[in-house]
């Protein structure tokens, strides 16, 4: 990697290339006045105006620009990434929380997501210029403010700024040390801290800025919150079912008769048919006594959520390094490099992931693993239960581990842990200035040119079980240093009565005395028998880490020219920009291990696997292309060797593309001025898109100004949608008593661009108030926004498992496909028959990745502020709020199924679909004081309910208003040191209820309750 850097670096160093997305100067002050929150114009020698290429463009332009100064956030108590983020009206939900469920790969990665249309839709700039959608790299104590369009800008900045663009911009021309410091009390938890420090030197034409930056968040147990809790009573009524999974380590068993001669795919031409009834391994009494749901003789529910954090461990390291340099009069070089890693070493998840499919012959979750009667285990579970005559055992369903927790991986969870390092580094920078005397005529026209480099590494692992490693521990020949020969290779694992459980080969034990109890809550299991336990050695040996790197690179050219047309309106002389950009977009997907990747099909102890039926040859374990139709991996019905996750073969894409735009900016009048812009680009493949925009801003007497938006916006499909490719994933299904099953996502040959039409509408008030050196401003936004053809899965496998099974109580209605086409995306694991149960009865959904329908949303934006003074000092009163009038999604239609006929997602908690939660409100109002060295702050933050739209009564059915008071005091010593305390959450108000697995949406809200933070800076 430290090769690709210097490379990298080189490269734009070289060829001397600039950032910052057309430069504006500063009017003068009285000319234009800042957005609520913003730093006075006064303060800044120049201005990047976000959704503007050409220089002079006012700063109050036609555009609704958001602008948040480094001041302004000093006086909120200067919140991390995450908690600015979450605070901002415009947002939708949110990632970087450390929650599990949302994506362990996120957590600690802040992605922005305007308008709640997708993170994918919110373009984010670094000085204008393009960066990666991990914005860990931003270097927050550089920064000198952040400007966030709240408008379509695909005409300015190319794909993918469909919702917005949030665009950080640097300090211009820091001299000097700052350092900072932070620390926030969290109840029940370490804390948080962070640390930084950043240095400037040279007041003349050349000037350096670096920074080092240091946060750390502790882990935060999820029993450690009262909320979270409420999911572990199942016999007190309205308590939250979520997180409860009927696929668990204590089973029903089934007493098997002889293995049959030759094996089949079917459990009882594998196992041979039953002798008997399901036998229990637990009574209702000792299932509750570790913390259980009884459901039946096969089912004794556990609750995964108490291995689980509200908050990982985590570590964010980040540099930056800034050159800003006058050549000459005319030329300015400017270059910048930011780094960042993120790393979260133990992301604590459940003890194994569910058993939905196995090494069995026969596909689906029942009956995939087979205990011998030669199993020391078994055979204590045959005496203990008066058992004679049976062979063997087959579970109905199994879990490797569940209500005995894993202490395999040296962990304080007791549970499986995810290593997540996020690694993101960007290189910029160029040249800009004006073309000069050699150019005659057009010595005037500006130009901008910039080479960026965005590099991002994303490593993950993932665990799963393997499953022919259970079979073969079962078997008697598990752990690594087991050798021993394979006496009839014609049947699944090795057959070796005499050698199983010796020199080095051990036995799983998989009935209940082999846990003594519910590790996290302490609860004793009746069953245990001391000696029975499975070894630490044996356990680990049962998963794969699944080690993951994606590596992202995109390099970006820019080229820009403005200046004057020559051509005078009433309002002045047209101004112009005329550019071009090209795009390099690589992604590449590294998977080290062979039996992850694909291309070890087994690590088989003879060269055959089983029969796959009466008649067919032993399949040999040569590897296959995991997309080969004879590809087994290490499961005769195909998947792979995981018992739910799929093989991940490694894969390498780029595509190239590039653009022309132009843009004019027409003053009509002195109190009339329009913004047009086109773009057009193509992208490799032949697809390409042509958007434009045209924008006005109309002063129409003293106080009061109308602006307006209209455009069109467009997103390319993703480098990784591969067509055809398939990818297997877990997802929760409501009909299935919320238990996480399989989901296959299989990739569209046809994919093209998504389109969106944008639009909005504003009035402006800016005037004195009530009295002497008083100020009121008010914005009134109206925002209109309409994709057609959203990239995506096209439905939701919760969707289609609830068509399926239609019926009352979640059981399905006909087995017909030609009544019911979606039957066919459907791996069940019995036959399809009548009043079948959703519960048990698949493994799988399978759905389409493509083109699916549209998003429509729109509403309003309000913003206010009233400044006044009030006896020795200032007090500012500002509202930001904005209410959303409609967020629907088009119909769907999958397989000639009307899967939807168009979802209202206003107001719900929107679980049953792929959608996230769509509050109507989000608001917040500050009031601030200020006087001599003190500054005193009161924020209130509200988000309104959300609805549980699924069918039945949910827990935290109708919401509740997340409401949060933040008290924040900043006293200056001098002009060089200061200290702040903050209180957010005053009144240590729980997130809102909802039935997810926490107990609470954490896409809107956080778990943390009251937190104090005292902070400290010092300038030298």
């Amino acid at each position: 990697m430290k090769s690709a850097f210097q490379r990298s670096s080189s490269l734009a160093l070289l060829m001397g290339l600039a950032t910052g997305a057309g430069p504006a100067f500063a009017q003068d002050a009285s000319q234009s006045v800042p957005a609520p929150g913003s730093q006075p114009l006064g303060e800044l020698t120049e201005i990047v105006v976000t959704g503007s290429l050409i220089r002079g463009t006012p700063t109050d332009t036609a555009l609704p620009v958001e602008v948040y100064s480094r001041e302004e956030l000093e006086k909120r108590g200067s919140p991390t990434a995450l908690e600015f983020a979450k605070t901002l009206t415009i947002s939708g939900p949110t990632t970087g929380e450390s929650y599990y469920f949302g994506g362990p790969t996120l957590i600690g990665s802040v992605n922005y997501n305007l308008r709640g249309l997708g993170s994918d839709k919110t373009l984010t700039l670094l000085n204008g210029r393009r960066m990666d959608i991990n914005t860990a790299n931003v270097p927050s104590l550089a920064l000198s403010r952040t400007e966030i369009l709240k408008d379509g800008a695909a005409t300015i900045y190319g794909a993918d700024a469909i919702g917005g663009v949030v665009n950080f911009i640097t300090r211009e021309r820091f001299v000097g040390i700052d350092m900072d410091a932070q620390y926030k009390y969290i109840d029940g938890s370490d804390g948080d801290y962070s640390a930084g420090i950043l240095a400037g030197f040279g007041e003349g034409r050349v000037n350096v800025m670096g920074s080092l930056e240091y946060e750390h968040r502790s882990r935060l147990r999820a029993l450690e919150r009262d909320f979270v809790k409420d999911s572990l009573d199942p016999t007190r009524p309205g308590y939250n079912t979520a997180p409860w999974s009927t696929l668990t380590n204590l089973a029903g068993w089934l007493p098997r008769g002889p293995l049959p001669a030759v094996p089949s795919a079917s459990d009882v031409g594998e196992f041979g048919a039953a002798i008997a009834g399901i036998v229990p391994d637990f009574t209702p009494e000792s299932c509750a006594a570790v913390g259980g749901r009884y459901e039946n003789d096969f089912t004794c529910a556990y609750n995964y959520i108490p291995y689980y954090s509200l908050v990982e461990d985590n570590d964010i390291y980040r540099g930056y390094l800034q050159l800003n340099a006058e050549l000459s009069e005319r030329m300015e070089f400017h270059a910048d490099a930011s780094y960042a890693r993120v790393i979260s070493p133990k992301v604590i998840a459940s003890p194994a992931q569910p058993m939905v499919r196995g090494p069995a012959m026969a596909s689906g979750a029942l009956f995939q693993i087979y205990a011998p009667i030669t199993n020391p285990y078994a055979a204590d579970f045959a005496a203990r239960n008066g058992i004679t005559g049976a062979s063997g055992f087959t579970p109905v369903t199994y879990r490797l581990l569940g209500h005995g927790g894993n202490f395999a991986f040296g962990n304080d969870g007791f549970g499986v842990p995810d290593r997540v390092e996020n690694e993101i580094w960007r290189v910029s920078s160029g040249l800009k200035g004006t073309l000069g005397d050699w150019a005659g005529k057009a010595s005037e026209i500006g130009y901008d040119f910039a080479v960026t480099y965005n590099y991002a590494n994303k490593f993950n692992t993932h665990p799963d079980t393997i499953g022919y490693r259970l079979q073969e521990a079962l078997n008697g020949f598990g752990g690594p240093n087991c050798n021993a020969p394979d006496l009839d290779p014609t049947r699944f694992g090795t057959q070796n009565p005499a050698a199983a459980g010796q020199n080095g080969c051990m036995w799983w034990n998989p009935f209940s005395t082999s846990f003594a109890g519910q590790p996290v809550r302490s609860l004793a299991n009746p069953n245990y028998v001391p000696g029975q336990e499975n070894s630490i050695e044996l356990t680990r040996w049962m998963f794969n880490p699944r080690a993951t790197e994606e590596i992202s690179e995109n390099t970006t050219v820019d080229l820009v020219f403005d200046g004057k047309l020559g051509v005078n309106l009433p309002g002045g002389e047209i101004g112009w920009a005329l550019g071009g950009q090209y795009r390099d977009v690589k992604r590449r997907v590294n998977v080290p291990d062979p039996i992850y990747n694909g291309s070890l099909a087994c690590e088989w102890p003879s060269q055959f696997t089983s029969a796959n039926g009466p008649g067919s040859p032993n399949l040999p374990a040569m590897p296959l292309s995991p997309d080969d139709p004879d590809f087994r991996g290490c499961t005769p019905d195909g998947p792979g060797p995981f018992v739910l996750f799929a093989p991940l073969p490694p894969s390498s894409l780029s595509r190239d593309q590039s653009s022309i735009f132009a843009e004019l900016r027409l003053p009509v009048l002195s109190n009339l001025d329009f913004q047009a812009a086109a773009r057009h680009e193509e992208f490799e493949g032949g697809l390409g898109a042509t958007v434009y925009k045209l924008a006005g801003k109309w002063n129409v007497a003293g106080p009061l100004s109308l602006r307006g938006s209209y455009g069109t916006n467009y997103q390319a499909p993703p480098l990784q949608a591969i067509p055809g490719q398939v990818t297997v994933a877990a997802r929760t299904y409501t009909v299935a008593n919320g238990n996480w099953l399989g989901a296959r996502f299989i990739t569209d040959s046809n994919l093209k661009p998504e389109t969106a039409t944008t639009k909005n509408f504003g009035v402006i008030w800016n005037s004195d108030g009530f009295g002497a050196g008083h100020h009121f401003q008010a914005t009134l936004d109206y925002f209109d926004i309409r994709t057609k053809d959203k990239i995506d899965q096209v439905a939701d496998p919760n969707q289609i498992a609830s068509l399926v099974f239609n019926g009352e109580g979640g059981r399905i209605t006909t087995c017909d496909p030609n009544v019911q086409p979606l039957l066919n995306r459907v791996s069940f694991n019995v036959p399809c028959a009548v009043g079948l149960s959703a519960v048990g009865a698949f493994s799988s959904i399978s759905t389409r990745y493509g083109n699916g329908p549209g998003q429509s949303t729109n509403g309003i934006d309000l913003q206010t502020m009233y400044d006044l003074p009030v006896g020795p000092g200032d007090l500012t009163l500002s509202l930001n709020a904005t209410r959303v009038l409609e967020l629907k999604t088009g119909p769907t239609t999958l397989d000639g199924v009307v899967v939807s006929r168009g979802d209202d997602r206003l107001g719900t908690l929107n679980f049953a679909t792929f959608a996230l939660s769509a509050p109507e409100w989000r608001a917040n109002f500050d009031a601030n004081y200020s006087f001599n060295r003190h500054n005193m702050r009161v924020g209130v933050n509200f988000v309104s309910a959300v609805k549980d739209e699924r069918p039945g009564i949910q827990y935290g059915e109708n919401g509740e208003d997340w409401i949060t008071v933040d008290l924040t005091y900043r006293f200056a010593f001098d002009d060089s040191l200061s200290f702040s305390a903050t209180m957010a959450n005053a009144f240590d108000r729980d997130p809102p209820p909802a039935q997810e697995e926490f107990g609470y949406d954490p896409w809107t809200a956080n778990p943390l309750g009251r937190t104090v933070e005292i902070g400290v800076r010092k300038t030298f």
